[in-house]
């Protein structure tokens, strides 16, 4: 992207995307909400469990490094067949995929050379990934100590194993319900996508981040979720930036939709930990490091209580993969404030 140039921006939805996204939150830790997938892995039928812990029951990060694949797959394809799709790809290019070699962030952090040597088996190159607490966003060894040591042909097998089993026995049999929200949260996005920029269209999709263009991805594309609610993920491939963002279907009426809202404040603030994270953010802005540090958690843990208080409208999150910075929202307080006022109102005019 050359200088004075702005990011091209798009709102996609696909079965592909949302059954990567649903392994993620069967196979990550804390769980998210749930909507469709299993609440976790025990949960989920023996051939399921078997099928993803033989490629490591903390393999989460390892589904989002595939998003690239339902990127490029055609339009509209389900998930079944996209699962087909990835049986044709060469097995030596997906381990390319899983270890991040089209992800440019990765690239930069720990070079093109290692992540290609590791994807070919080099044992060196695969203990140094390991060993990068920023590499795979500090979950590699979590991700991919079960897949690093085995070939690329025995890494498809169990790749797709999972992917089969997970979408014969969970995702199948409630695909055309969960697509048919997620299609019409797209289509409902897509007019304002034309004529929006980037930062503008993320603003309004995805509350609680301030995108920051990033000149090597001139693309953005996001894509709305049911699967692991409320996180936010933010992904690359190649020349896109992905942001998956949480989809809350609307109950069409206004009193559910307040209740709902509130008890999203509640659970953001019924937590010691999310509490500590606040008291911190009162004074200043921090990094994830800063504010898992101060909880006293490892770094996933912080991130999922930051997507509780983000989807709760008290903090945002601004910036791209060069830097994170969270803040208070300056809007929150007064909202939570006019939220429950709106909640209460009727008890107090009634007692």
């Amino acid at each position: 992207m050359s200088a004075g140039e702005r990011p091209s921006a798009a709102i996609v939805a696909g079965a592909p995307f949302e059954l990567l996204i649903g392994l993620f939150a069967l196979t990550n830790e804390p769980r998210s909400e749930r909507t469709w997938p299993p609440r976790s892995l025990d949960a989920a039928s023996d051939r399921v469990r078997a099928a993803v812990e033989r490629l490591g029951p903390r393999s989460g990060e390892l589904w989002l490094h595939l998003l690239g694949t339902a990127l490029e797959a055609p339009a509209g394809i389900d998930a079944a067949a996209f699962v087909e799709r990835l049986a044709e790809l060469d097995a030596h290019e997906l381990r390319r995929h899983l270890l991040g070699v089209h992800v440019p962030a990765w690239r930069e952090v720990v070079g093109v050379d290692t992540l290609e040597r590791a994807a070919a088996g080099d044992r060196s190159a695969q203990t140094r990934l390991l060993a990068d607490e920023r590499y795979y966003g500090g979950e590699a060894a979590a991700a991919l100590r079960v897949i690093l040591p085995l070939s690329a042909a025995t890494t498809k097998r169990r790749v797709l194993g999972a992917l089969r089993a997970f979408v014969e026995d969970v995702f199948g049999p409630q695909e055309a319900s969960v697509m048919r929200t997620l299609e019409h949260e797209a289509s409902a996005r897509r007019p304002l996508a034309r004529t929006s920029s980037a930062e503008q269209l993320v603003a309004a999709v995805v509350p609680g981040y301030v995108y920051v263009p990033e000149p090597e991805l001139p693309h953005v594309v996001l894509v709305p979720h049911l699967a692991a609610r409320p996180w936010m993920l933010l992904c690359q491939h190649k020349s896109t930036r992905l942001i998956c963002y949480a989809v809350q279907p609307a109950s069409g009426r206004p009193d559910q939709d307040l209740r709902r809202r509130a008890l999203e404040l509640g659970r953001a603030l019924g937590d010691a930990q999310r509490l500590r994270i606040l008291e911190r953010l009162r004074n200043r802005p921090a990094n994830l490091s800063e504010l898992a540090a101060e909880a006293g958690v490892a770094k996933s843990t912080a991130h999922h209580h930051l997507a509780h208080l983000r989807t709760a409208g008290l903090v945002e999150v601004r910036g791209n993969a060069r830097s994170y910075t969270y803040s208070l929202r300056s809007e929150g307080l007064a909202e939570s404030r006019l939220l429950l006022g709106r909640l209460l109102a009727p008890l107090s005019e009634s007692d």
